[in-house]
């Protein structure tokens, strides 16, 4: 997996949702929690504890998911 082979994809529903496969989701303060938008890995449970972030834009969190998601599967 390359950060070039990522595709994000904005959830039909919510809009501040946006989801890429084998990679997790990123969330925005208006659809998730407050303070920014959030990262939630693949690999890792669905939990608060988990949720990486808070980012202070969509850009960044989504550059932080595609890079975390690399190093995930280069091991």
């Amino acid at each position: 997996m390359t950060e070039q082979s990522i595709s994000w994809e904005q959830d039909g529903i919510d809009s501040g949702w946006f989801f890429a496969r084998n990679v997790g989701s990123v969330r925005s303060s208006s659809s998730y929690r407050p303070g920014g938008w959030w990262f939630l890995a693949k690999w890792l449970p669905d939990t608060e504890e988990n949720d990486i972030g808070p980012f202070k834009t969509k850009t960044a969190a989504l550059a932080e998911a595609e890079r975390l998601a690399v190093r995930q599967f280069k091991k």
